[in-house]
């Protein structure tokens, strides 16, 4: 099994999901709010094009190295309490920010 794969595991373990083809590699923890040590591991995923996530529980620094993880291309993040000032800081870091208000 290689370093994706058993990140994966973990991550269906927390309640996320994920979709990994010859098109797309997204991975989805929108439904369950994950701690920083819990997804500690998603930093490590080669190829991940787009990162779903709750960010209820999750520092404003976690949320940057998420938006540092190489090639990523889309960040979606529910149940944040980011600033404007932050958001446009996470925009620097190169993917799209979207944020999913409820």
């Amino acid at each position: 099994m290689n370093n994706n794969e058993s990140i994966l595991v973990h991550v269906e373990s927390l309640g996320g999901g994920y979709v990994w083809d010859a098109e797309v590699f997204a991975v989805s923890l929108l439904d369950v709010a994950v701690s920083e040590v819990e997804v500690d591991s998603l930093y490590q995923l080669q190829g991940m094009q787009q990162l779903l996530i709750n960010a209820e529980v999750l520092s404003f620094s976690a949320i940057v190295r998420m938006a540092k993880i190489p090639k990523l291309e889309s960040l979606v993040l529910s149940n944040h309490n980011l600033s404007l000032q932050q958001v446009e800081d996470l925009k620097s870091y190169g993917p799209d920010i979207e944020l999913i208000t409820e």
